[in-house]
């Protein structure tokens, strides 16, 4: 297995509560593991969200760029800064970017390589989705089977295509790898062709506000086909079932906004105005 050779790999983080320093303790110290370990020690930025709770940034991998914005700008807004700033602080190009939020956990990032080959092989792909799945044992994560017993609840997506209604198929790769293409819609935390969110941000910013759907439909467009890594890379630590937990995606608004989060599902991009703080591990 090669390596990844063309791929940022972002962590982005916003620590403002003990459950999200927690989480983002953890995540990082999982990144401190696989990032050298895949090759990705001078391909590694952190970027983090005006946290209370700074504990998790002294435990970045050594080589990492890390971005301190001293306003919460949100989690889009944060990936919008790195895909027009990135060039000024790595002395080279990438072709793909790889998303990690702040409570997903992983096993490996060296099958990132794998992803890069699929996308290099496929152009109607936009992405390379990498949360824990199983194609012949897909009704574990089918999260509409609601009363099905033995589900994996921490990983269940919805198995139809968000933009145009259609049930998930899965077409099996010919070399006999691991990635599937699939027609399901694209995701942020996933494996994802840097032009093509560059031009999906750029028309989601004309609109002004968005929301998460915005995103597929945009995504879909470009590109109609994505690609699954089967088996996975990552698992949820926050799910609905973590009612403990803020959440950007699963908490109230009222609540998120006394701690001074922004929400994901909706959304709209805001600019950093004051100058952030920018050093390497």
């Amino acid at each position: 297995m090669s390596n990844p050779r063309d791929t940022l790999v972002l962590l982005v983080t916003c620590s403002r509560d003990e459950t999200r320093r927690d989480l983002a303790v953890e995540v990082t110290k999982n990144m401190a593991e696989l990032v050298p370990a895949a090759g990705l020690q001078d391909s590694f930025m952190l970027f983090d969200n005006a946290s209370t709770f700074a504990d998790h940034l002294s435990f970045a991998p050594k080589g990492a760029v890390v971005v301190q914005s001293p306003e919460n700008i949100g989690y889009w807004s944060a990936i919008k800064w790195v895909l027009e700033h990135h060039r000024e602080y790595f002395v080279r190009t990438f072709k793909y970017i790889y998303l990690v939020e702040s409570d997903l956990t992983h096993s490996d990032l060296r099958p990132l390589g794998l992803c890069e080959n699929f996308l290099d092989a496929t152009p109607s792909a936009s992405c390379v989705r990498t949360q824990e799945f199983s194609v012949r044992h897909r009704w574990r994560y089918n999260k509409d089977l609601r009363f099905m017993p033995f589900r994996n609840l921490r990983s269940v997506v919805r198995q139809r295509n968000e933009v145009t209604g259609e049930k998930a198929w899965f077409i099996p790769p010919v070399d006999g790898g691991k990635i599937w293409r699939s027609n399901l819609h694209a995701k942020l935390p996933a494996l994802n062709r840097i032009e093509t969110l560059c031009h999906v941000f750029s028309e989601l910013e004309a609109l002004g506000e968005f929301s998460e759907r915005d995103f597929f439909d945009f995504t879909y467009r470009d590109k109609k086909d994505i690609g699954i890594y089967d088996g996975g890379l990552f698992h949820q630590l926050s799910t609905p079932q973590t009612t403990k937990i803020m959440s950007g995606s699963w908490s109230d608004v009222l609540s998120l906004k006394k701690m001074g989060y922004q929400t994901t599902r909706q959304a709209r991009f805001l600019e950093i105005e004051n100058q952030p703080t920018v050093s390497r591990k």
